[in-house]
């Protein structure tokens, strides 16, 4: 559940901006490795889930340690770097992390989701100078859903072509990720009605995210309405998103299973929470045998 009504007039609410990490980020070098870092990130961040989720507490130390761990440098290809684990091993990562606690998990699906789709229909310059950042600890937000329309894939965000750059203007909102990223990869059409990431600095002139979510459960997934006015992209960060989707690929896919890893985690969480529950607290009846 989300609701978003604020107007461009209310722009001045904008959360600013976060400074990208001092020290690079652990890069990872196995399977086995990512597996067990995320385990070991679960415990550290379990004990605090619930009361962030309750009051609405941002993860900020929380957030910091998921990505400068390695996690969110995984499906980086090797060529460049990076561990390039399964998609098993990934999937794994967060149904491990969203046990612990759902909303961090929930945020690194769509920088995740971009990496792929990097991968997929950028050229190598591209692929070299942005999987630079990530494996780095810059973590993407996104600004890809508009509020009103009939349809998810219908977008009135577009941009311009302006010489070496674009300028994009348009409105998005549940932006999960946006408000603590430091790069906001943005959904935007070209003057052909095709889609791109548009990957705008986070404090780029023009791109305000507003703390306006509303929710029921996942309270903390630093999601808020995006304003987007005459936004500066340069061109090397221009990703031609609608590639990934012109013939069969995985794209859409590695969202949805990751999305569907998110939801493993909290039933996982659910039966754990019951089972201790019962083995601790509760008291058989009489009768019950």
């Amino acid at each position: 559940m989300t609701i978003s009504n604020i107007k461009t007039k209310d722009a001045a609410q904008g959360v600013p901006a976060v400074s990208r990490p001092s020290e690079p980020a652990h890069i990872i070098k196995s399977d086995a490795e990512a597996i067990e870092i995320a385990k070991k990130l679960a415990a550290e961040i379990a004990p605090g889930a619930a009361l962030r989720d309750r009051d609405r507490i941002w993860p900020v130390k929380e957030l910091d340690a998921f990505s400068q761990s390695g996690l969110w440098s995984i499906n980086v290809p090797k060529a460049f770097g990076g561990p390039e684990v399964s998609y098993a091993t990934l999937a794994k990562v967060i149904e491990i992390v969203s046990a612990a606690d759902s909303s961090i998990g929930q945020i690194a699906q769509n920088h995740l989701g971009v990496v792929a789709a990097i991968r997929t229909v950028s050229s190598e310059a591209q692929q070299r100078l942005l999987f630079a950042e990530v494996l780095k600890g810059t973590r993407f937000g996104n600004a890809f859903s508009e509020f009103g329309s009939k349809r998810a894939a219908d977008f009135e965000t577009k941009f311009v072509d302006a010489g070496d750059h674009v300028i994009v203007n348009g409105q998005k909102f549940y932006s999960s990720g946006a408000l603590l990223a430091h790069l906001v990869p943005i959904v935007a059409l070209d003057d052909q009605g095709r889609a791109w990431y548009a990957i705008a600095e986070r404090d780029a002139p023009g791109l305000t995210v507003i703390d306006d979510w509303s929710s029921f459960g996942q309270r903390t997934t630093l999601s808020g309405t995006v304003i987007l006015n005459n936004v500066k992209v340069p061109k090397t960060h221009l990703v031609p998103g609608y590639k990934g989707y012109a013939e069969p690929t995985t794209d859409g896919a590695i969202f949805q299973i990751i999305q569907v890893a998110v939801d493993t985690g909290i039933a996982q969480a659910a039966i754990d929470e019951t089972v201790s529950f019962v083995r601790t607290k509760s008291r058989a009846w009489v009768d019950s045998g």
